[in-house]
């Protein structure tokens, strides 16, 4: 009787712990939601210096971010004492502002213009069979020659001829041109490059690219226009980034042939401007300087930065782990989602009735192919699944000891694995160089588990539980890859005395699996 009390009492108290700590959590959570779901979320601050003469006037102009469809723009904060300061917008929708000093003020200036950048990555499908003519635009400057980028010049002229050749769809079309562009050696080159420029000289950086790109569109009549901005990192720095959108349909759609991306935008590019355009400008013959301030800011996914905060503070939260550093989002995910791992397993063997092969090797699967991708992950599992049976096949045949055999088996998976992420890089395969996110030690205990289960239980057995192994797997990793069940047990940890609640009331299951009702319905008939 003392068992079955204490048993409830625990019960009781873990879930009545848990529904009166996340109690106090409900009305900032629902006042803090946020539906733009950013994927990155950074601090920027740009820091102006500027020196002159006593009695001579100054500015700075330079582009601000604005909201679109993939960024979001909060927390403004403008510092500059002693300068005027005003937003204008230019003919292309830009906000420049601009700061102004009057001539009586101090020689030194400095100006201080801070943000909060959201954002999140944007990836767009090109149809295999979209006709160019579908691609006009309306306005035509974006298919007319600006000062350095020489549309009509008969260089760009021959250069488009021969890559269009045997092209008749958009995807084909755009594929050659920024595949070219895409190929030429990049340099840093500090000086702007204009299109023929990075033509003749077979060398490049990001603003002589991109306007090559833009110039090759034009030419052909395909609509296309420059986009400037920074790429976010936590650090300070100087450098600022330039890329390509072209119009296909009734979308601008980016390409960055610097950095390799093709109808795609990284979370971590801020755009402050479109046109060719300097991102900076201020008064001639003074002394100035700029940096740009950035710091990566973990965040919860559907909750605002103010949520964020009173979430971190809340006595029972695990988000100030990641938010201080003590662990990346990653790991924290990890700790959080393997209790949940573990009571799916159960669940499924408990009470489903499915074998598989450990508790918590389907768990660190799942939680791996979460990195990997679910197809390019079990792709890359199966593989070594298959070459660890047919390894097994001569070792049995030799009459190899248990351990010495095991031994073998683990290792030539390590050197198989090393091997093919070799190749993979050398000869440009992604689906191999995945095998880099793919723990060797989860498929090397999964291959000792299998070959094991192979002498002990044959080939048909032991292929039976690896297949109810995957399906468990697959489960998991539905789970695991869902953003609202990560950003509900961050918000939420005491979910985790719930499921401990629930792991002991499985503990308690005496009734018949769901596998076992066809085994035994002669008898329940």
């Amino acid at each position: 009787m003392r068992k079955l009390n204490s048993y409830s009492v625990t019960l009781v108290l873990l879930i009545v712990v848990a529904l009166i700590s996340m109690s106090f959590k409900f009305k900032p959570v629902i006042k803090s939601y946020d539906d733009f779901l950013p994927q990155k979320v950074y601090s920027v601050t740009y820091d102006f210096y500027i020196k002159s003469k006593k009695g001579k006037k100054i500015f700075v102009k330079s582009f601000l971010p604005i909201d679109n469809d993939r960024q979001k723009i909060e927390k403004i904060v403008n510092k500059s004492k002693g300068m005027s300061f005003e937003i204008k917008k230019d003919e292309n929708g830009n906000d420049r502002g601009i700061w102004r000093k009057k001539k009586k003020k101090k020689a030194f200036n400095t100006i201080s213009y801070s943000f909060l950048f959201k954002g999140k990555a944007i990836k767009y499908n090109i149809a295999d069979d979209l006709p160019v003519e579908n691609i006009y635009y309306t306005d035509s400057k974006y298919l007319a020659p600006e000062k350095y980028m020489q549309v009509n010049n008969p260089k760009i002229t021959k250069l488009v001829d021969s890559l269009s050749k045997g092209k008749t769809d958009l995807k084909s079309l755009l594929k050659s041109y920024y595949d070219f562009v895409n190929n030429i050696p990049s340099a840093p080159i500090r000086d702007l490059t204009d299109a023929v420029t990075a033509l003749e000289q077979n060398q490049a950086s990001c603003n002589g690219k991109s306007r090559l790109l833009v110039t090759i569109c034009r030419n052909k009549g395909i609509p296309a226009r420059l986009v400037g901005g920074v790429i976010l990192e936590s650090i300070k720095k100087r450098t600022s980034h330039l890329w390509t959108e072209i119009f296909i349909k009734d979308k601008w759609v980016p390409f960055d042939v610097l950095n390799g991306y093709f109808a795609y935008l990284p979370a971590n590019y801020i755009e402050l401007y479109r046109g060719d355009k300097f991102l900076v400008t201020h008064t001639p013959n003074v002394l100035f300087d700029y940096k740009y301030d950035i710091k990566e800011i973990n965040h919860i996914p559907y909750v605002n930065v103010t949520g964020n905060e009173a979430i971190m503070n809340h006595p029972i939260s695990f988000w100030r782990l990641s938010k201080e550093g003590v662990m990346s989002d990653n790991v924290l995910y990890f700790f959080l989602l393997l209790p949940v791992g573990g009571l799916i397993v159960a669940l499924f063997k408990n009470v489903i009735g499915l074998k598989t092969y450990g508790v918590f090797l389907s768990v660190l699967i799942a939680f791996t192919l979460t990195n990997t991708g679910y197809f390019t992950g079990m792709l890359l599992f199966l593989l070594m699944i298959f070459i660890v049976t047919l390894m097994s096949i001569p070792l049995n045949k030799w009459g190899l000891l248990y351990t010495p055999k095991v031994v073998v088996i683990l290792t030539s998976v390590i050197f198989i694995i090393l091997s093919l992420i070799n190749i993979g890089i050398a000869y440009e395969v992604e689906w191999l160089v995945a095998l880099t996110f793919f723990p060797i030690i989860i498929v090397s205990i999964m291959a000792e588990r299998f070959s094991r289960a192979i002498i002990e239980e044959g080939h048909k057995n032991a292929l039976k539980t690896m297949l109810q192994t995957l399906v468990v797997t697959s489960f998991c990793y539905l789970v695991f890859s869902s953003v609202i069940i990560k950003t509900v047990l961050l918000i939420f940890p005491e979910i985790i005395l719930i499921i401990l609640a629930v792991n002991l009331m499985l503990g308690k299951w005496i009734g018949l699996r769901l596998t076992e009702y066809r085994r035994f319905k002669y008898i329940l008939d």
